[in-house]
């Protein structure tokens, strides 16, 4: 009888069932999601640029208003200054120079692959005489192979260059306009964060919203430390290669330091990535100039993992080299480029919180980190 009485609240139930469809309609929908969430990106892409510039541009003002003791609108004005100056030696410097760059490279392959088709022919013809084991076929089969993959690579590179130039063009656009939006992020930093920290207080309780602007801070700092430490250490190996092949007058030295500045960005197999482009250049022009180039790159990257990057990123958002191919394959995997740059500082951070969780609970048991062997 009291079953019969008892009146079900079924109106509490009506957002879990809403949630439950929602949640229902996704899991069977996943690629309007994606769609979906591709279009709110597009759609915020000038504020997401304006976003990342200020955030690389806040330390530099951070570091003008604290050395020359000067307002927000002075320190502001002096970056712009700077990168206007940087984006006109681009422009009239450096853009000409590696246009002529790969020109040269564009214009000069087809005679650099039939140099190579002759030294393999010469190769093995030099192979034939000492050759006991019928080992010439072979090794002509795998030159002949491995000429045909480089000049349909070649094709490749060329028609995906001019396919992306459009892209290019756009992403300049956006780019500018960021640099635009970034102004108003700088000038009114205090009071987006105040705000924000406000609208966590409201929502969450005071535990909760404290420990999240503490979590946020920490998270800033692993990813300003390691995004703009790599970024400076990158330009500083990317300038020391440059004078190196010139003064040594390698072939194409700003678009071989171009390559290893940029790829030098993804942490420990970086590299070896940006090498191996640059040693198959340089191959077509001299193979005794690769060699060389070779073992600088090789040095470049001891000195660049135990000494210069070490100093600049610092030890704080330091993993093994195991935790870093692992970031670099699932980031990759999931979003390319952006996910191999942004896994590694996002693992590092993990590894931060999951170090003190598992500290934490040793603490509680009463158990010694020396003590676990």
């Amino acid at each position: 009888m009291f079953y019969k009485d008892r009146k079900i609240p079924y109106i509490k139930f009506l957002p879990i069932i809403a949630i439950s469809l929602i949640l229902y309609k996704v899991i069977n929908n996943t690629d309007a999601l994606f769609d979906g969430i591709k279009y709110v990106f597009s759609l915020l892409s000038y504020l997401i640029w304006g976003f990342v510039i200020a955030y690389f541009l806040n330390p530099v003002m951070v570091f003008i208003e604290k050395k020359l003791k000067v307002r927000r609108f002075i320190s502001i004005c002096i970056i712009y200054f700077l990168i206007a100056v940087i984006l006109f030696v681009c422009i009239t410097v450096i853009t000409p120079r590696l246009v002529e760059n790969v020109k040269q490279l564009v214009d000069n392959m087809p005679s650099y692959i039939e140099n190579t088709e002759v030294l393999v022919e010469k190769t093995i013809n030099e192979l034939k005489r000492f050759d006991k084991y019928n080992m010439e076929e072979f090794v002509e089969q795998k030159a002949n192979k491995l000429l045909d993959k480089t000049s349909e690579l070649f094709d490749t590179s060329i028609n995906f260059v001019f396919k992306k130039t459009m892209d290019i063009t756009s992403t300049l656009f956006k780019f500018f306009f960021g640099l635009l939006i970034a102004i108003y992020f700088l000038n009114d930093k205090e009071k987006l964060i105040k705000y924000i920290k406000k609208l966590l207080y409201a929502v969450f309780d005071k535990k909760t919203a404290y420990m999240l602007i503490s979590t946020g801070s920490r998270v800033n700092f692993v990813f300003s430390r390691f995004i703009l430490g790599k970024t400076i250490d990158s330009l500083i190996i990317g300038g020391i290669c440059f004078l190196f092949l010139s003064i040594f007058r390698m072939p194409f030295p700003l678009l071989i330091s171009l390559i290893v500045g940029i790829t030098n960005m993804i942490p420990y197999v970086g590299p070896f990535i940006g090498a191996i482009p640059s040693i198959v250049i340089t191959l077509f022009v001299s193979p005794i100039k690769a060699v060389w180039l070779a073992v600088f790159i090789l040095i470049l990257q001891q000195f660049d993992g135990w000494y210069l990057g070490p100093k600049i990123i610092g030890d704080q958002v330091g993993i093994s080299p195991l935790l870093i191919i692992t970031a670099i394959t699932i980031g990759g995997g999931v979003y390319r480029i952006v996910g191999i740059f942004v896994a590694v500082p996002l693992f590092a951070l993990i590894k931060m919180f999951l170090d003190e969780y598992v500290e934490k609970r040793l603490k509680a048991q009463n158990i010694e980190i020396d003590e676990i062997k």
